[in-house]
């Protein structure tokens, strides 16, 4: 059955319990798995072809709260409007706090301008907490919100009681500090219920401004490209709205100006600056042929482009797409979080009315036995542990996006923890994918010998030829094409050069005569490197050594693999002395050659089932089957498509250094979910101890909860400056 999915705006959440309520009655629709980011205030449904956009909407309405299908929803209480709600119970607390606080300040019926105040505060201010609790108790649930509602009501409604009713209460009440410092208070608890107000209002500004600069990455991906494009229509050039260009559009792009489109060079040179997409540091240069990228920047030249990929098919528009789907998943510790916050709510409303009666039946007055039940619905409200998990996801995979590190999902940064080897592919992850001539030997001149190569090799585009070309321009060659020139696929070049037959090619296809030549070309394959041999009118006159280069980070990357205790292994399908060399040089002492893709899916097979955590790096289509195996898996971003699908994270710097800052971004976004679920598990085991027993005031109850959430979304937020070696 046809499936889609379907991106939902969801907007009136106010705590984790919402998410997870709007998630439940999305679900309980035929045909529909969904999940909600209380985050970033999304929903994304995986629904059957029978299932209606207004069908989804409609669910999510019924629960309370608004929705609109690939856009943001009407946030009823967003930013704005909490920061609004604050400031006013702000001024309004403040004076009640003064009259309860300070006995100099007192008057008679003080009490009477004390409920003026806090009125306003407990009502229209809290008016979000409340609805939040409405809503849920119209379908039997509780939730966070509850928790704090009904903590405010209570504590003003009793106040409301003893202002009203209670005659010793109004000739008689104590201060703030003896009902705080005596453990027997019998004033009202109008102070209560406002900076109880207060602060939870400042938890939720807080925590909205973090969630803000959280989701700035995915923001700033998506305001990179830009609005228009200089397309080139015969001989004028157009500026045109970005949404107007097809595929098949040739644009113009001078100097200092953003890539519009993905696009190939059709025309021109330059350097690029592809840091916001990429990573990459450095300018990359550019010429006839190459692939650019939409939203990065040409530093210098100017180029003519044939557009190749417009609107979701660009790379841009892709790597938000992957951040923004990595995003929406759920670790497996979330799964525990849910269950251990549907039952914890309940237990605490429990919990408060065992601590109120517990307080009556040890002979304790009515008020105290109230303030020791508020204070333990208010420090219970679990919001820390509904943040944990997702505020992490959500940095950590958002500071992924501007290192150029594309992270799946939860799975990815569960896979991070614990490896203890990883596979490397050698071509394209430990070296450079083009050649490079290394030694050379010859019995003509130099100058002669390399006018014989670059005169065969010019007009050829074979990568090996390039590397031959690039050296000889590194000689200062003169190069003259060479005639007759033919070409034997995967074999080499013949042609003449000034009227004599030449030839260039693979030593197994040319040979080469018993001599100096002969012994030298076999010294040069033991240690790794490719040979070819040139031919002067049937005459051996000399042999070139080509190898791949390392990459300049393979080796420090190395280096930090084995500080994380995982173990490299080479696993490649290039020669025996070619993988061995690489080998060598970088330290690593476990290396397989002549690898096929069901030798590597082996390696990786047999590795996993001894128990160890494997990772595996790979950029080809042979390594597709060992990436989809590994319990970690990452793709080049220069690789090809099918690597990249296989794949748990995408490296859009093709660097052996971007894969090990994946490896430790996922472990550092781990860690900082252990430690906020630590911190929040054990906020709430040491805080309701306290509460019950007496030890906290409402007031510095509601200021601890407020201090958790923001402690989480903070402790979150530092994962921002996480930072590339």
């Amino acid at each position: 059955m046809s499936t889609r999915i379907v991106e939902l705006g969801i907007g009136g959440m106010t705590c984790a319990s919402c998410s997870a309520r709007v998630e439940q009655a999305l679900n309980e629709l035929s045909g529909v798995m969904a999940t909600v980011n209380f985050a970033t205030g999304e929903a994304s449904a995986t629904v059957t072809a029978e299932v209606t956009d207004q069908q989804l909407v409609a669910a999510v309405t019924a629960t309370g709260y608004t929705a609109a299908v690939n856009e943001k929803a009407v946030e009823l209480f967003g930013l704005v409007e909490f920061r609004l709600r604050f400031i006013v119970a702000t001024l309004l607390t403040l004076p009640v706090m003064i009259l309860s606080m300070s006995t100099g300040w007192q008057f008679q019926h003080w009490q009477w301008l004390a409920l003026l105040f806090a009125l306003p505060v407990v009502t229209w201010c809290a008016w979000p907490l409340h609805r939040a609790a409405l809503i849920n108790a119209r379908h039997l649930v509780v939730t966070m919100d509850t928790l704090v509602s009904v903590g405010i009501s209570i504590s003003f409604s009793w106040s409301l009681y003893l202002t009203t009713l209670n005659k010793t209460t109004m000739s008689n009440s104590d201060s703030f500090w003896s009902m705080l410092l005596s453990g027997d208070p019998t004033g009202t608890y109008f102070e209560v219920a406002g900076s109880v107000t207060t602060l939870v209002l400042l938890g939720k500004v807080i925590e909205l401004r973090a969630r803000d600069k959280s989701t700035a990455a995915l923001s700033e991906l998506a305001n990179l490209s830009p609005a228009t494009a200089i397309v080139v229509r015969d001989v004028f050039h157009l500026v045109t709205q970005i949404e107007e260009v097809k595929i098949g559009d040739t644009i113009f792009v001078p100097a200092g100006a953003q890539i519009p489109l993905d696009a190939v060079i059709t025309s021109g040179t330059g350097h690029v600056d592809s840091a916001l997409i990429t990573g990459e540091s450095q300018p990359l240069a550019v010429t006839l042929g190459d692939q650019i990228i939409g939203g990065t920047v040409l530093i210098d030249g100017a180029i003519f482009a044939k557009v190749s990929a417009v609107g979701k098919d660009t790379v841009l528009a892709s790597i938000s797409r992957l951040v923004h789907q990595a995003q929406f998943g759920k670790a497996r510790v979330t799964a525990l979080v849910d269950r251990v916050s549907a039952i914890f709510v309940p237990v605490v409303f429990l919990l408060a009315m065992a601590t109120s009666l517990g307080w009556l039946i040890t002979g304790h007055d009515l008020s105290r036995a109230v303030t020791a039940g508020i204070s333990v619905l208010v420090i219970a409200c679990p919001c820390a542990l509904g943040l944990a998990t997702p505020t992490a996801i959500l940095v950590g995979t958002g500071r992924g996006a501007q290192l150029g590190i594309l992270i799946r999902g939860p799975r990815a940064l569960e896979s991070s923890v614990g490896l203890s080897t990883i596979f490397l592919d050698k071509t394209g992850t430990l070296t450079q994918g083009a050649m490079q001539v290394t030694q050379w030997h010859c019995v003509i001149s130099d100058t002669k010998f390399w006018e014989i190569v670059s005169a065969l090799e010019v007009n050829t585009l074979h990568p090996v030829a390039q590397s031959l070309l690039a050296k000889a321009a590194e000689l200062k060659v003169t190069v003259v094409p060479a005639t007759k020139v033919h070409t034997v696929a995967g074999r080499g070049v013949q042609g003449e050069v000034a009227g004599e037959p030449c030839s260039i090619g693979a030593l197994d296809w040319l040979g080469i005569p018993a001599g100096e030549l002969a012994s030298t070309a076999q010294q040069y394959r033991e240690s790794g490197d490719n040979v070819v041999v040139v031919y002067q009118d049937a005459r051996a006159v000399g042999i070139i050594a080509l190898s791949e280069q390392i990459t300049e980070t393979a080796q420090t990357a190395i280096d930090q693999l084995r500080e994380l205790k995982i173990t490299p292994v080479i696993i490649s399908g290039d020669t025996e002395s070619a993988v061995k060399r690489v080998s060598a040089e970088l330290g690593i002492s476990h290396w397989h050659a002549q690898a096929s893709p069901e030798a590597k899916l082996a390696f990786i097979s047999a590795a996993t089932d001894a128990g160890e955590m494997v990772a595996m790096v790979g950029d080809g289509v042979n390594d597709a089957a060992a990436l989809a195996k590994a319990n970690l898996s990452i793709a080049m971003g220069e690789g090809t498509d099918v690597a990249a699908s296989a794949a748990d994270i995408i490296v859009l710097r093709s660097t052996m250094q971007a894969v090990v800052d994946a490896v430790k971004l996922s472990q550092a976004t781990m860690r900082t979910i252990k430690s906020n679920l630590i911190w929040a598990f054990g906020y709430n085991i040491a805080a309701l101890p306290l509460a019950a027993f007496g030890f906290l005031n409402p007031m510095i109850a509601s200021a601890s909860m407020a201090f958790s959430s923001i402690f989480v979304v903070t402790n979150s937020l530092r994962l921002r400056r996480f930072k590339s070696v």
